[in-house]
């Protein structure tokens, strides 16, 4: 494989051609080269100092992207141009603003990530009305680096198709929760989003009416508790939701991990069954953390543990979990032509590994060097 000038320039057998004269050799006989890893769905601090240390934390793990769903995007515009350079020990950071009806921002989550707004009028956490001026506020996210709108809850259908239409008029992608309370799943699949997060939530397009928000009656974190004991993943109003994604291309960002410490064991099991029934109809996913603690037991990202459970619970192959960590995380962001594959005219961005990923996907923890743009970096767990 040749880099230069940050791309990938050529990949040939070796001894099939000549090294390019002054060439820095690096020998990496018995090791293995995928695309730098994407976490779909992270969350990362509401104050410069630890957004910068879970980033750097990240990108240690070989995560060279991240694409956060909820955040301050104030604070992520100063150091965006900092993390996306090709020589900062940080992954690429796209970042989106929240949409959701005014009776939502109350949430307690949105404290201190709003800077001077209140939360539901910055521009990247924003009460959406009928009678918002979506160009503007579409306008205004993207002038704060935006690289997508993020519909959350307390929205009619109405509402989101005007937000999706709006956004794609403007080259954004539309990042959304399947059930956006009073909105079915089916009914934002059809409004054309982009990306569905957290495969538990489609458990309500098998309720005959749901919530009227996001705070109605007892509620975690993924809104409402859902009714996972008396509907079945398989029902068929839900496969019909999910043929209707399928045939639209939208992607589907599970977050298996995350779904038993924001739900119940039931919710769990139910996402994992969901996430099985949309791989086999040929949905792509994309792996997402969405995990507070950002670390496992023995001192990894959390990307690591959702590949192995799309691996040991859902029945991807290794090869499919690391397509979900690189490929698909690419297309979620629209990103794609730029890197999440190992191929000549993308950017360098690499990831190193001792052992072979597809024969047991918890080899990806094995890192050698993690590469950001043709730049070179041995991560501290490597002495491991």
């Amino acid at each position: 494989m040749v880099i230069r000038n940050g791309r990938i320039a050529q990949i040939v057998a070796a001894g099939r051609a000549p090294l390019p004269k002054g060439a820095k050799v690096l020998d990496l006989t018995g090791h293995y080269v995928i695309p730098g890893l994407i976490d779909s769905h992270v969350h990362l601090g509401a104050n410069r100092q630890e957004l910068e240390k879970n980033l750097q934390f990240l990108f240690d793990g070989g995560i060279t992207a991240v694409r956060d769903l909820g955040g301050d995007a104030g604070l992520y515009a100063q150091v965006a141009p900092t993390s996306n350079a090709g020589t900062s020990l940080l992954p690429r950071l796209h970042y989106s603003a929240t949409f959701a009806g005014p009776s939502f921002w109350g949430d307690r989550r949105w404290k201190g990530s709003t800077g001077d707004h209140r939360p539901g009028e910055a521009p990247w956490a924003l009460a959406i009305t009928d009678g918002t001026d979506l160009t503007a506020a579409v306008r205004q996210a993207k002038a704060l680096g935006v690289t997508g709108i993020k519909v959350y809850s307390d929205l009619p259908p109405r509402l989101i198709r005007r937000i999706t239409v709006e956004a794609h008029r403007q080259r954004l992608p539309v990042w959304s929760h399947p059930a956006v309370f009073p909105t079915r799943p089916a009914d934002v699949v059809r409004a054309g989003v982009d990306v569905i997060s957290h495969s538990a939530l489609f458990v309500w397009e098998g309720v005959e009416t749901l919530p009227s928000g996001f705070h109605v009656g007892p509620f975690t974190d993924f809104g409402p508790v859902g009714p996972y004991a008396r509907i079945a993943p398989e029902a068929p109003v839900i496969s019909r939701a999910l043929e209707e994604m399928r045939r639209r291309g939208i992607i589907l960002d599970a977050t298996v991990s995350t779904t038993g410490p924001s739900t119940s064991p039931e919710g769990a099991a139910w996402a994992v069954r969901l996430t099985t029934a949309a791989s086999r109809k040929g949905i792509a996913i994309a792996a997402g953390t969405d995990r507070d603690d950002a670390r496992t037991a023995d001192g990894y990202p959390t990307l690591f543990e959702e590949m192995e459970m799309l691996v040991e619970k859902v029945s991807l192959t290794p090869l499919e979990a690391i397509s979900a960590a690189t490929w698909n995380g690419a297309r979620a962001l629209r990103m794609e032509t730029e890197f999440g594959s190992v191929e000549p005219g993308k950017l360098a961005d690499l990831v190193v590994l001792r052992a072979d990923p597809t024969v047991d996907i918890r080899n990806a923890r094995q890192i050698a060097y993690v590469i950001k743009e043709g730049n070179l970096h041995r991560p501290s767990r490597a002495a491991r």
